[in-house]
């Protein structure tokens, strides 16, 4: 119903019953009550879908370079260890069979040369010896030492390759000395013979990343004829 106001007009907004219309005055209150919420939320959405910054590009690849000169460092190492490791053990091996066999051969020789030029001489170091075996074969073995390489003849039938990369041995100002040092008793008895050798490992590997930091072999070894000194 409507009622006069002290100013003459009449107001509408109490329905009967007495209670007020207000549905749509809520409505309106709540819509703008709820708008920045909405915002906010679009907003966050909008912010999870982008992509990375420059930045954190940069900062990424800096990691993975860091990562990626790591391992490399360490396959590195891991590559020269191996490859020094392999070839140390593979000359040592070839160097000790090598020098058995020479040292059997020696022990059962006989007629060996050369001779010391004086007969007072006790001693002689030279790169090259000859002896017959117990088959009556003559033996010669030769140091080669600009092309580094041991090599054992048969008889005149040729030289035989028995070690590359051999070294003999050297003072300390660079002057060479024998290989083979032969001890003589009265001049042409040969009561002892020695072998000085410093073997370079090589595997002939052509791998640039694996270096050539190895370690010379020295073979050192002495015997004494067993069909003279029995």
């Amino acid at each position: 119903m409507n009622r006069p106001n002290p100013s003459g007009r009449t107001t509408s907004g109490i329905h009967e019953g007495g209670t007020h219309d207000s549905g749509t005055h809520d409505s309106g209150i709540h819509a703008m009550t709820n708008h920045p919420r909405a915002a906010a939320i679009r907003s966050a959405r909008r912010r999870t879908r982008r992509g990375f910054s420059l930045i954190e590009m940069l900062v990424a690849l800096g990691i993975c370079s860091a990562l990626l000169t790591a391992t490399l460092v360490s396959l590195t190492a891991s590559f020269r260890a191996y490859q020094s490791t392999t070839e140390q053990a593979s000359t040592h091996v070839i160097g000790r069979v090598v020098m058995h066999r020479v040292m059997a051969l020696v022990r059962n020789g006989v007629g060996f040369g050369p001779l010391p030029s004086d007969p007072r001489e006790e001693s002689i170091a030279t790169d090259e010896m000859t002896f017959l075996d117990d088959l009556d074969r003559e033996i010669t073995l030769r140091l080669d030492r600009q092309n580094r390489i041991l090599f054992m003849e048969v008889d005149g039938g040729g030289e035989q390759i028995l070690l590359e990369g051999v070294r003999g041995p050297q003072d300390e100002d660079g002057t060479d000395l024998g290989a083979f040092q032969l001890e003589y008793r009265n001049g042409s008895k040969l009561v002892r013979a020695s072998f000085d050798l410093t073997v370079e490992a090589d595997d002939n590997a052509d791998i640039a990343i694996e270096g050539n930091d190895v370690v010379p072999i020295r073979l050192v070894g002495s015997t004494a004829p067993r069909r003279i000194v029995w």
